[in-house]
């Protein structure tokens, strides 16, 4: 994979004249390549660095444009045209315009950066933030010189980015993780391909072997240094990337999204990483829509449409509030809570400006002045009742969109997917598996009209229990039925196909056609459908995702669209055939805010329509909006199967008895936190403790309504998503501002409670004639004055 130019070890293209610049995964490749200096000094940090500041620029950038012409319809007169990488138009996964409005595609020539002057100093930790489609990773791109500008020029160490020489020399000190880490994926063992960039080095191999080790256990992917990178799930792929990166050592590590596809606990590895990494000296510049990955930072610049948009340090740039918003991005969830309790609850008076979930839950908890209710009132019930159901499972195949029976599978000695049942069954009986199972013993069900969602850790063999629910793999032992066929029944394969529809981690990837109609009708077209009906689902699946189907939106090359479109149009293809059931694959990877608000509303105008959903996500907080069931797998196995609140361990108002969610399935076995209690009020004492979840991550909500009972405040059940949370917070702050003992005072859910004059005959409650202790009543009646 490497040429010699005078005696030295270089990337492939790195030496291509400054027009022909390498694309999607060479352009991966070619950012993985150099010889390694002395680490630079550690530097403090300074929110504008630059020469005119006195500090070392190590990156510097003057006037920078890079501008795409309008497409005429076919990838090579898109962007490509102008010299710069294709990924540069496209690999920002969202739409710059994100108003409920039907996006319309922008037919003139667009400036992906427009003007950027900008300077990093060597040792600084810079977050770069933005909206889809904003130029983030063309930014990161241009630094790499894996593009080059239009207009303007991109000095790294001093060098220039325009020669092919100066870029090789850059990409020698400097190392980069892409959006997408199969591009980077240049052979077919982890270690290797971690070894990739060493190699082209010139390290020595005993020095190799010590990198790679060292970065294979730093991302925890040392168990996988043998295995195949293609068998590997994307957030594991997406290690093995960033282990490549820190086997080069090098002086300005770049992430493009590096955390996309990984877990909370993965996240964190990486934020960790990366933290360590600075300390060392590395200059970090950072793509990310997580906002935790920005608090960790020395600056933030956050981008709108190819501009600078604000850049300071996190407190400065989150400080502007109403502009993070208008720029389509969201506040950490501390400080976004406070803000949003400042405008819903005004009883609360001013909030901290604080990033700090703790800070803000001390300072609530002052206001909210202890413990009002206990821990199972009654009177919650009414509005409880959607998240304290029983878990109530499929008690049958006929009953489920998929069922799963005992079901494993190898990559090993994976089953061609057109090979009949028959002979694979004999080979099974007679030899054990020839490598690990990737899945083992998978039994559960998919009920209809469902929106069930799988979580686990990454690599725990989401996509793998996807693949095999699309019939794209087939098990190695068990059985799994689609609508009641089984997948390996070749004679109904049709038929079944008819009944699900898949979309994949990366849907733009599902892009094949000349025309964006070519592509939606593509699938309608196979199922025999006339010109006409053909034409009716095009464009009502179109609209259905966002996108106004005009004439000259139809006759485009979906390659020349926007990331954000092509998503769209990916999606839409799928939509197209009607499926009643649909299989998304981590839909909210990459978005940004607007891009995730887009894609929930889209989710519920499809279960409107009755369509049952199986979604893969690493986002708890959209289980708790979205999902009616939660299935979590560990190591390929399911180790909990129920409700949101059952499987988070969330304590609700009235806590219902484990139940078993799956047939066979012992309670143990199912995410169940709380044992069932006694109706009525029991002593405070007497609240049961939750259990630790199965789940990979607890809602962000729930975690801080841990952290606000913590300061001394439970609220009367714990919230799972962040309007329960407000809803919850804002009753109790009303509450406690009652002064008007002689009438009804509002209960949680807008219940009410009368009061009696004299507090030796106690208090009821209207809706359900429940007594209450003279404590209780006290502790009503004074509100927040005891």
């Amino acid at each position: 994979m490497t040429e010699q130019v005078d005696n030295e070890q270089v990337q492939p293209g790195a030496g291509a004249p400054s027009g022909d610049v390498p694309r999607g995964a060479e352009a991966a490749r070619e950012g993985r390549a150099g010889t390694p200096d002395a680490p630079a000094p550690r530097v403090p940090a300074d929110k504008r660095a630059g020469a005119e500041a006195g500090g070392h620029a190590q990156i510097v950038l003057r006037d920078v444009h890079i501008r795409y012409p309008a497409p005429a319809g076919t990838p090579e007169s898109g962007a490509e045209a102008t010299g710069a990488v294709a990924t540069a138009n496209t690999a920002e996964m969202g739409a710059p315009n994100a108003g409920p409005a039907p996006e319309q595609p922008d037919l003139e020539p667009t400036e992906a950066l427009a003007g950027i002057a900008l300077s990093i100093r060597a040792g600084e930790h810079v977050c770069i933030l933005g909206a889809n489609g904003s130029g983030k990773s063309t930014l990161v791109q241009l630094i790499n010189g894996l593009i080059v500008p239009t207009a303007g020029s991109v000095e790294v160490f001093g060098i220039g980015t325009g020669t092919p020489e100066g870029a090789a020399a850059i990409r020698r000190r400097a190392a980069m993780v892409f959006q997408h880490p199969e591009d980077q994926m240049v052979t077919s063992i982890v270690a290797d391909d971690v070894a990739f960039g060493p190699e082209n080095l010139g390290v020595p191999s005993a020095q190799i072997a010590q990198r790679v080790d060292a970065a294979l256990e730093a991302v925890d992917m040392a168990a996988c240094a043998q295995a195949d990178p293609a068998d590997l799930s994307g957030g594991q792929q997406q290690r093995v990337a960033i282990a490549g990166a820190l086997a080069m050592d090098p002086q300005i590590l770049m992430l493009d999204e590096p955390a996309a596809m990984l877990d909370a606990a993965g996240r964190r590895a990486i934020q960790t990483i990366v933290q360590r990494l600075n300390r060392r000296g590395i200059t970090i510049v950072h793509v990310t829509h997580f906002m935790d990955d920005a608090l960790a930072a020395d600056r933030v610049i956050v981008l709108e449409r190819g501009r600078i948009a604000l850049d300071g340090t996190p407190a400065e740039v989150f400080a502007e509030r109403e502009t993070v918003h208008r720029l389509g991005l969201e506040l950490p969830f501390a400080e976004e809570l406070a803000w949003t309790l400042e405008r819903a609850v005004p009883e609360l008076g001013p909030l901290p400006r604080t990033t700090r979930s703790e800070e803000l839950a001390r300072v609530l908890a002052s206001r909210l002045a202890g413990d009002r209710w206990s821990s199972a009132n009654p009177c919650d019930t009414a509005g409880l009742e959607r998240v304290v159901q029983p878990d109530g499972a499929c008690r049958s195949a006929d009953e489920a969109a998929i069922s799963f029976l005992d079901v494993s599978f190898s990559y090993a000695d994976e089953r061609p997917a057109r090979t009949r049942r028959r002979f694979w069954q004999r080979r099974q009986k007679r030899t054990a598996p020839a490598g690990p199972l990737a899945v083992e013993h998978l039994t559960f069900d998919v009920p209809r009209g469902s929106l069930t969602a799988l979580v686990g850790r990454t690599g725990s063999g989401k996509s793998t229990t996807v693949e095999l629910a699309c019939a794209l793999k087939l098990p190695r032992t068990g059985t799994v039925r689609v609508g009641g066929i089984a997948t390996d029944d070749l004679s109904r394969r049709r038929k079944l196909r008819a009944q699900v529809g898949y979309v994949s981690q990366l849907p733009d990837r599902q892009l094949f056609a000349e025309t964006v109609f070519d592509d939606v009708a593509f699938g309608p077209r196979n199922l025999g459908l006339t010109e006409d009906e053909v034409q009716e689902r095009v464009h009502e699946a179109l609209e259905l995702t966002g996108i106004a189907p005009t004439p000259e939106l139809l006759r485009r090359s979906p390659f020349a669209l926007s990331g954000g479109q092509q998503r769209s149009v990916a999606l839409a293809g799928v939509l197209a055939l009607k499926t009643p059931l649909l299989i998304l694959d981590e839909p909210m990877a990459g978005l940004d805010p607007q891009g995730r608000t887009r894609m929930h509303t889209l989710i519920g105008r499809l279960r409107e329509r009755g369509v049952t959903i199986l979604m893969v996500t690493h986002s708890m907080d959209d289980v708790a909006e979205l999902a009616d069931r939660v299935l979590v797998l560990a190591d390929g196995a399911l180790v909990a199967d129920g409700t949101p609140r059952t499987v988070f361990g969330a304590r609700g108002a009235r806590v219902d008895a484990p139940e078993a969610a799956t047939a066979g399935q012992s309670a143990s076995n199912v995410g169940t936190a709380n044992a069932s209690t006694v109706p009525g009020s029991p002593s405070r004492s007497a609240r049961p403790a939750a259990l630790r979840s199965p789940a990979p991550g607890l809602p962000e909500a729930l975690t801080f309504a841990r952290k606000l009972e913590s300061a001394g405040v439970r609220l009367p059940y714990e919230p799972l998503t962040r309007h329960e949370l407000v809803e919850l917070i804002g009753q109790l702050a009303r509450l406690g501002t009652t002064r008007d003992h002689s009438g009804p005072i509002k209960h949680a859910h807008t219940q009410q409670l009368e009061l009696s004059p004299d507090p030796a005959t106690g208090a009821a409650c209207s809706t359900c004639n429940t007594a209450l202790t003279d404590p209780d009543y006290e502790e009503v009646r004074h509100g927040v004055a005891r």
